[in-house]
């Protein structure tokens, strides 16, 4: 094809007009009226649109309510376009009431890109099961452009769907200044529904997702499945009362990104819920003005990473080097334990409380070999008779030995250097110690020295004594 008008018509030479077609034809937009198509709002315009596709690789749907009976199917390189708010795309047969949402849903979607590089812009959706649908059914779902388009009363405003097969993904899409207004469960939706790869690396910028006080089941963005770096910039959630999240990351999400989020709600909705199997999923700058936590990670696991974000903790960060800190209080992760007979000690948590009341208790430290610089405290907590031992995995325990803490308050403070747990501060009962004198008896005393009472000293040196002058080294 030509890739300049200088190269079809060219001064003193004849027009070759299959170039010139060619060339025309590659510019054209089409518009629906030109094959029957009538935007009334009660005229199906649904075969109109299909022709108009098929004629042109970009359709523009001028100012008018395109009523449609199935779904706007975009391939590759096509793009459906409009001018404004003015171009509605209506996929039910109620017309939009800005005053109050209409849900009678079709159960299709209105718009479903099934190809790659494919544009939607500049126009309004109204109904649909979801009002965009990615997904990769002809060929791989990638770099497909949503911008200046506003999705009411749909049940999903947009989905991202992996769905069958990996060698044709929904990846590297870009959604940007998109309204997602009054949807029945989500606003927008990252998932795989079958066989298929999870939706990676698309970026979202400047959504938004407004319940408008209607009702809503679900979240303003439910990351069902979605891994390696899904960006989230400058989106914002104002969902209703019994809404479930602002933002959910579900179990099967990894290295996400989330900036500069606003999360709003009157009821005890959560700004970003984070369950149990999501993983190293960043938010930075969150705004949180819901009746719920900033950031409810359900199961307690941990594995994000906040920054200036939450309350009332603002960060929360995984392995951070320092070169100096100014602390003003200092809190450490704490676990307790009761009633386990064998644990083996978290690294996440720096103090291990242990109660043995109910029987004595192992507690093993871990391998010390992926741990190096890791500090753990271990303490009994309980006044019972039995004892807490510290061991270490593959055998001994810190210093090369078990540590048995049998009163309450003994404690081992234990760091690692990468190939041993050493003992830096501790208060337990040690081992009784032996000293030898040159007749081969044996003086034996167990020796406590931060329990131990000045009595107790005076009675250690009194037996030495004894024993030096029984050995006749002392007269």
């Amino acid at each position: 094809m030509a890739s300049a008008i200088d190269d079809v018509l060219i001064p003193g030479q004849p027009v070759d007009k299959q170039r010139l077609r060619d060339y025309l034809r590659g510019r054209e937009i089409a518009v629906p009226q030109s094959y029957g198509g009538i935007p009334d709002g009660v005229s199906d315009c649904s075969d109109a649109i299909d022709a108009a596709l098929a004629a042109a690789p970009t359709v523009l749907l001028v100012p008018g309510i395109y009523r449609v009976s199935r779904p706007v199917v975009l391939g590759y390189g096509q793009t459906l376009m409009g001018v404004g708010e003015g171009s509605v795309l209506q996929a039910r047969p109620d017309p939009f009431d800005g005053a109050a949402p209409i849900y009678s849903q079709t159960g299709w979607n209105a718009v479903e890109v099934v190809d790659g590089y494919a544009a939607i812009r500049n126009l309004r959706i109204v109904g649909g099961a979801s009002g965009i649908k990615l997904f990769g059914r002809d060929g791989p779902c990638v770099k497909t452009v949503v911008e200046n388009v506003s999705i009411w009363d749909a049940v999903i405003g947009i989905v991202l769907d992996g769905n069958d097969n990996p060698d044709r993904p929904c990846y590297w899409n870009h959604i940007a200044r998109t309204l997602v207004a009054r949807p029945q469960l989500h606003g927008v939706l990252l998932t795989v529904d079958s066989a298929g790869d999870t939706p990676n690396a698309n970026k979202f910028h400047d959504v938004r997702v407004y319940s408008l006080a209607a009702p809503m089941a679900g979240c303003g963005f439910f990351i069902s499945a979605g891994r390696f770096n899904n960006s989230f910039i400058d989106c914002e959630a104002n969902l209703h009362p019994g809404a479930e999240a602002c933002f959910r990351l579900g179990f099967a999400t990894d290295q996400n990104l989330i900036v500069n989020f606003y999360a709003e709600s009157l009821g005890p909705v959560p700004g970003i819920r984070i369950d149990g199997g999501s993983q190293n999923t960043a938010i930075l700058n969150l705004f949180s003005a819901t009746g719920g936590a900033p950031i409810w990670d359900t199961t307690g696991a941990g594995r994000y990473t906040a920054f200036n974000a939450g309350h009332p903790v603002k960060n929360h960060l995984k392995r951070t080097e320092l070169t100096e800190a100014r602390i003003g209080r200092l809190e450490l992760e704490t676990a307790f334990t009761e009633g386990t007979a064998s644990i083996t000690l978290d690294p996440a948590r720096t103090v291990h409380l242990i109660s043995a009341w109910t029987g004595p208790v192992t507690a093993e430290l871990p391998d010390p070999h992926p741990l190096n610089g890791v500090v753990l405290v271990v303490k009994k907590t309980d006044s019972g008779p039995h004892a807490v031992t510290v061991t270490q995995a593959g055998g001994g325990g810190p210093d090369a030995d078990q540590v048995r803490l049998g009163r309450r308050g003994d404690h081992v403070v234990a760091i690692s250097n990468g190939a041993a747990w050493h003992i830096i501060a501790a208060r337990y009962d040690r081992p009784a110690a032996v000293w030898p004198n040159p007749t081969g008896t044996a003086f034996t005393r167990s020796l406590d020295a931060d329990g131990s009472t000045l009595e107790d000293v005076r009675a250690v040196l009194r037996a030495l004594i004894l024993d030096l002058k029984n050995a006749g080294i002392l007269s």
